[in-house]
């Protein structure tokens, strides 16, 4: 008597749909539905191969449906195994180019303005040697335009010293701003070969990390898609699936890192 009795597909869709359905899953209800129908029909092939395999071995090998539950439970905890990984990779890439913006923007802006403080230094060092010129060519002037030209002298002087302070200023802010580049690097840095090729093998990585690579794609002056929008779970968000395809062909030049 075979008292391993086969449960029908739909039964095994039904069981698939209860465990799957309320499993959170980065992606949207018709993957679902179309996840939870390929579990039954890949325990329904299996079955199949296991009666085969007994016509032709005359060996039984017994797949139950407590075979099919553990499968279901296996899937759902390898799957909270990869997402958490994808996660913590995601927090290292968005927490790297968000500190490498921002010490570019901080970097840019101090060289904007140490660049118009060196501009006025300059000039003002231009207008004391022409009035220390005309000072050694008239010997012969009064002392009183020599007071004068003391007198222009010393507010050139003192404009000369005060940009040259602001100077330094700057040029502290811009040794400040410099750890905060480095870390943004080292952020960077922490990216492996290996993370980059474990998202290359992703065929449908979560949208946070095409959104991110949308950005990448940006720096680095590739095309992109016009951007849409989507709806996930009654929210309003970016749709970056058109530009994955181009992220995964910029992830595989041998200098993208």
């Amino acid at each position: 008597i075979d008292w391993f009795l086969p449960w029908p597909q739909d039964a095994l869709v039904a069981v698939s749909t209860k465990f799957i359905g309320d499993f959170e899953m980065a992606c949207d209800e018709s993957v679902k539905r179309k996840l939870q129908a390929h579990m039954g029909g890949v325990h329904v092939a299996v079955t199949k191969a296991c009666r085969e395999y007994f016509d032709k071995f005359r060996r039984n090998v017994y797949v139950t449906p407590k075979s099919y539950l553990s499968f279901i439970a296996g899937y759902r905890s390898l799957y909270d195994q990869k997402l958490g990984e994808v996660r913590v990779l995601a927090d290292k890439i968005n927490s790297g180019l968000s500190k490498l913006f921002d010490a570019k923007a901080d970097v840019k802006t101090m060289q904007v303005d140490l660049a118009a403080k060196n501009v006025e230094l300059a000039e003002a060092q231009k207008v004391s040697a022409t009035l220390l010129k005309e000072i050694s060519a008239n010997t012969t002037v009064a002392e009183k335009e020599k007071a004068k030209v003391n007198v222009i002298v010393d507010a050139v002087t003192a404009k000369a010293s005060a940009i040259a302070a602001q100077k330094a200023e700057a040029e502290a802010d811009l040794a400040k701003a410099q750890p905060a580049l480095d870390a943004a690097l080292a952020a960077l840095d922490s990216i492996k070969p290996k993370d980059i090729t474990n998202l290359k093998a992703m065929k449908n990585p979560p949208d946070l990390v095409k959104r991110v690579f949308d950005c990448v794609l940006l720096l680095r002056q590739y095309p992109i898609e016009k951007t849409k929008w989507q709806e996930f779970k009654g929210f309003m968000c970016f749709n970056s699936s058109e530009n994955y395809p181009t992220s995964v062909k910029m992830m595989g030049d041998s200098q993208f890192l």
